[in-house]
């Protein structure tokens, strides 16, 4: 009998007898429509699919899960207005599905609308108490406690289960004077996502465990920088203390442990007071600051008002250097961001002499070059040792020890390990691959490397002689160098190398790259060769096969190579940081000449080494109420916007700033030259502000206040007239 049911449910399936959608048997009538809208879908017709769906709703109402799929639709079609409706009949026919609150949530916030979005994750909450992605969104979204709307508040305290009386009791967020704070936000952006570091992430968590331990005085401050606030949050130390240790025990996200300390850390800094710095403060940026396309203008805005030093640690210059090894959009925000830096920043750490010099050396084709003693060098040649997992967690990845050589580096190109499974091969036809250890690979998936895994695919003998292996935790990483032979790092370029430190810090002998910074890192300790030759690769390796030359590097390791401790490191950024001076003038942008800067977000492609000829503007903005750049230009909201900016040129020149189309009337002042004067902005018509400039040097800050309407800053200009 339950073989006939089977069969007959099969055979009414394939006649769609009882068409089902999402679990849910609905009308054939109504599956021809979801399945129109679901080809529509995948062709990413959004407008035809919504329709699609509205025709199978308007006869099944109930079906919730096509009221997401719908508004899912409308938004990718812009209909923002009936996105909401969609999500919100969703929300209303099952109550206790957060889900269509946090997409509104979603969508508010991306048309930075930050209270109503707020307002939804708190909602979202009052359904799922444990929705971590609604906890780490406020996180982001809340305003300052004296800012928020006190209903906002007392329902955020609710579903966070705050304790309204300990929050009233903690500080005011001022810092002490000349207080050092790092900033730690992409770190805790990548928790969100992932758990087990690799080379950046390491070097933060190792650098805040150095520096949360009580032997600072005063102790460093750590800190998240959010979007919402446009200012930075203090992290609680025992909360980001755990999840630090957490991080390098597992890459296992789902850990009832893990996602505790997360929990605990966004209850606590969604409603910690926003920092207040104080002359002398220097903040220490220990990731990227990619995310935020405001992040840098609130640096120069807390630069200038409160007397903060500023003072990144760069890693590496790569993406200027090299743009062929990543992908395109990267390199585009790459160059954004290092042309913002430059004007944001009194000085930077660099890991390597080999950075400092890229740096140096940018810094000055890009015309804001950076002076030598403020960018100091913190060398990254720590003790990398771990517990080590039991040797015989070896066997489940099917190795031996001593029997294969150890690759530590995520799979991209840059890396070079097209260069290593060449070398494996062609020692392979020498020596007889009996004669091979094994390549073990460990690292992240990485981007652009569907020709290694074509290699893989198409060579049988690279297929036994080389293993891939992702998301491995520290202990069994330790296990891995300690049995190795020896570490292979055939990178193209570097910042620093952390696997060459790491494989000393175990003893191990690194064949490495005799290029950028891996000289620095391997010392007289490594063997080098070129990595653009695949048969100084091979023979490398071979002299390295030999047990002899092998055991006697080893030996000159043991007995010469000392890693400082984490804790020296760590001693050595907050020296180092403390050194940098204040340049808030000399880094204002300086313009002399005939040209357009614009403030819309960069579009296009530069891969010269040069500064692109189409200059941004991004670095011109200051104040608190520039919205972040779009595709137009740059929206204000508020009285606290302009452009600043140094003009040492000569007479005869014109400033003209450009504001772009807007959909109704609209009024601006502007002041220039201390002359304020207020425009009209007709709808549908640009509208361009010219003034004359000075002859010689002149600091100018030219406010920009919208009185009535939306102002978007499209782009400035300047001009001189054609010689006669």
């Amino acid at each position: 009998m339950r073989l006939i049911k089977s069969w007959w449910g099969n055979i009414s399936a394939q006649l769609r007898f009882n068409p089902r959608s999402n679990g849910v048997r609905v009308h054939r009538s109504t599956a021809v429509h979801i399945r129109a809208g679901n080809i529509a879908r995948g062709q990413q017709d959004w407008s035809r699919a919504a329709s699609a769906y509205r025709r199978a709703l308007t006869s099944e109402p109930h079906l919730q899960h096509l009221w997401v799929q719908l508004a899912h639709m409308e938004k990718e079609a812009g209909e923002i207005d009936r996105a909401t409706c969609a999500y919100e009949e969703a929300a209303r026919l099952k109550r206790d599905d957060p889900e269509p609150l946090l997409q509104l949530g979603h969508m508010a916030k991306a048309w930075r609308q930050p209270a109503d979005a707020a307002g939804y994750f708190v909602a979202a909450l009052q359904r799922d108490r444990t929705n971590l992605q609604a906890i780490s969104e406020l996180v982001r979204l809340m305003p300052d406690r004296d800012e928020v709307d006190p209903d906002l508040w007392t329902a955020v305290l609710d579903v966070l289960e705050i304790n309204p009386a300990e929050v009233e009791a903690d500080d005011t967020g001022q810092l002490p004077r000349e207080a050092m704070v790092f900033d730690v936000t992409d770190l805790l952006a990548f928790f969100g996502q992932r758990r087990l570091p690799t080379g950046i992430q390491r070097v933060q968590i190792e650098v805040s465990l150095a520096c949360l331990e009580e032997r600072f005085d005063p102790q460093p401050v750590f800190c998240v920088y959010a979007s919402a606030r446009r200012g930075w949050l203090k992290l609680p130390r025992d909360h980001f203390d755990a999840l630090c240790r957490l991080a390098r025990q597992s890459d296992d996200i789902e850990d009832p442990a893990w996602i505790a300390q997360l929990d605990q850390m966004y209850r606590k800094i969604a409603v910690a007071r926003t920092i207040r710095f104080s002359p002398g403060t220097v903040l220490v940026n220990l990731g990227t600051s990619w995310s935020d396309r405001n992040y840098l203008l609130d640096v120069r805005n807390i630069r200038a008002r409160d007397g903060m030093v500023y003072v990144p640690l760069v890693f590496d210059l790569i993406p200027l250097i090299g743009p062929h090894w990543f992908m395109q959009s990267l390199v585009r925000d790459y160059r954004a961001w290092f042309g913002s830096l430059l004007h944001s920043a009194d000085g930077c750490l660099t890991i390597s002499e080999a950075t400092r010099e890229d740096l140096l050396d940018k810094s000055a084709e890009w015309n804001v070059p950076m002076p030598r003693e403020s960018v100091p060098v913190v060398r990254l040649d720590g003790d990398f040792c771990q517990v080590a997992a039991d040797p015989e967690s070896l066997r489940a990845y099917g190795l031996e020890a001593q029997r294969y050589v150890l690759f530590v580096s995520t799979l991209e190109p840059r890396k070079n390990h097209r260069g290593a499974f060449e070398a494996w091969l062609a020692l392979a036809d020498t020596l007889g691959e009996a004669a091979m250890p094994r390549l073990v690979c460990v690292g992240g998936r990485g981007w652009l490397n569907e020709h290694l895994h074509e290699m893989l695919r198409d060579r049988p003998v690279l297929q036994r002689l080389v293993l891939i292996l992702h998301g491995i935790p520290d202990d069994t990483l330790a296990t891995l160098y300690q049995h190795c032979l020896f570490a292979l790092y055939p990178s193209f370029y570097e910042g620093w190398g952390l696997p060459v430190s790491e494989a000393l810090s175990y003893g191990k002998v690194p064949a490495i790259s005799r290029v950028s910074s891996l000289p620095e890192a391997g010392g007289p300790y490594a063997r080098y060769f070129d990595p653009n030759m695949v048969a100084d690769i091979a023979k490398t390796v071979r002299t390295l096969l030999n047990a002899a030359t092998r055991q006697a590097a080893e030996a000159a390791i043991r007995q010469d190579y000392a890693p400082r401790t984490w804790h020296r490191i760590a001693q050595d950024v907050v020296a180092k940081a403390s050194m940098v001076a204040s340049r808030v003038q000399d880094t204002l942008p300086c313009l002399d000449d005939a040209g357009t800067w614009s403030l819309a977000l960069f579009h296009q492609i530069e891969t010269s080494d040069q500064a692109p000829v189409s200059q941004q503007g991004e670095a011109l903005r200051h104040g608190s109420c520039w919205l972040s750049p779009g595709i137009t230009g740059c929206r204000i909201r508020g009285d606290d916007a302009a452009l600043w900016f140094c003009w040492g040129g000569t007479g005869n020149a014109v400033l003209h700033i450009h504001f772009a189309v807007t959909p109704g009337f609209a009024r601006v002042r502007v002041g220039i030259n201390g002359q304020h004067q207020e425009y009209q902005v007709e709808p549908g018509i640009p509208l361009i502000i010219s003034s004359a400039l000075q002859d010689g040097p002149v600091t100018l800050r030219i406010p920009i206040v919208p009185t009535a309407g939306e102002i978007v800053v499209e782009k400035m200009v300047i001009t001189r007239p054609p010689r006669a």
